[in-house]
């Protein structure tokens, strides 16, 4: 969490130290909160609540927390997420490369691309029965048209192709601000693996 962003709020624990009893721990908590809110990006704000708050908000406290969402509110916000996540999906599949346009890239075989993706050397997502293979993974310096590492990536990132695509193609402090497509285009595969590990070990 940065700093910079909360350097003028006064910090929860020495507003609570100066008070006694629950008042001043409700007092302090709606700071936490709300840098907490902050941290998080500004298109998931609703799935974090919804996390945090679970099926039906029994066991917090409304002098902490306030009032919880209802049921509809909820579900609002929870079919909000599924729209963004399904809108995520077609902007993927549609920026995508087939599997013919794949092997024609690499020079190889339509059943070459498909050993990739069943390898994870390659990451793909159906749209019916035919593969969509997003395009940042391709690099035509690379050695083999490819980015490395892929696999290794895949193996710890704590989900599929739509958010790893999403992932991949966002600056990332962690990586001095690089994406990881680009990180792993150069060849960083170790760091890249370990901030995919990072974040899979955050989000639980």
């Amino acid at each position: 969490m940065s700093t910079k962003a909360h350097a003028g709020r006064t910090n929860p624990r020495t507003a609570a130290a100066g008070r006694k009893g629950r008042a001043g721990r409700a007092a302090g908590f709606p700071t936490v909160l709300e840098d907490a809110l902050a941290s998080v990006p500004e298109s998931e704000r609703e799935g974090f609540v919804l996390g945090v708050v679970g099926d039906d908000g029994d066991g917090l406290d409304p002098a902490l927390w306030g009032p919880g969402p209802s049921s509809a509110e909820r579900k609002r916000a929870a079919l909000a997420n599924l729209r963004r996540q399904y809108q995520a999906r077609r902007t993927v599949v549609e920026s995508s490369l087939t599997r013919p346009e794949v092997a024609e890239l690499l020079d190889v075989s339509e059943q070459a691309v498909l050993d990739r993706l069943k390898t994870g050397d390659l990451v793909g997502l159906k749209k019916g029965r035919e593969w969509r293979l997003p395009s940042w993974q391709f690099h035509a310096d690379s050695e083999l048209g490819f980015v490395p590492g892929l696999a290794q990536v895949s193996a710890v990132f704590a989900g599929g192709a739509v958010s790893l695509t999403e992932w991949a193609l966002s600056p990332n402090r962690d990586l001095d601000e690089a994406t990881p497509a680009e990180a792993l285009a150069a060849g960083h595969v170790d760091d890249v693996v370990r901030v995919a590990q990072v974040g899979t070990a955050a989000a639980w």
